[in-house]
């Protein structure tokens, strides 16, 4: 397995930069309440990298991808954080206050950009 970032197509190019830009997500602030942030690790962000796994491991050993296990890992990896995004709402003196970070903003964001690129990626 070797990272050949010229040979891949526009498919290949979204999996792998969607993929750098989830794990940099990780370290970045998933949940601030102002006085009080947390990282996607201690918000156990890092479960939704799992699946970026299969699409990776196809894009790096530069096999095709199966669309439909593709699209699934990528379809629950969006849905499952705007989900996550959503379950950040919490009621303050009456007020709903959305307190996710710009970390998790940036993985829903990789989520989708790994669903295009699944879309879009051929050997």
């Amino acid at each position: 397995m070797k990272i050949n970032f010229k040979a891949w197509g526009l498919g290949g190019k979204l999996i792998f930069i969607s993929t750098c830009l989830a794990v940099l997500s990780m370290f970045m602030t998933w949940a601030d309440v102002g006085f009080l942030s947390a990282s996607g690790f201690q918000q156990q962000g890092y479960l939704f990298l799992i699946l970026y796994i299969y699409p990776v491991y196809k894009l790096l050993k530069e096999e095709s991808i199966n669309k439909k296990i593709g699209l699934s890992c990528s379809i629950v990896a969006v849905v499952g954080s705007i989900l996550y995004l959503g379950s950040k709402s919490v009621e303050v003196f009456g007020q709903t206050v959305n307190t996710a970070g710009t970390g998790l903003y940036l993985f829903v964001l990789t989520a989708i950009l790994l669903t295009i690129g699944i879309f879009k990626y051929e050997v």
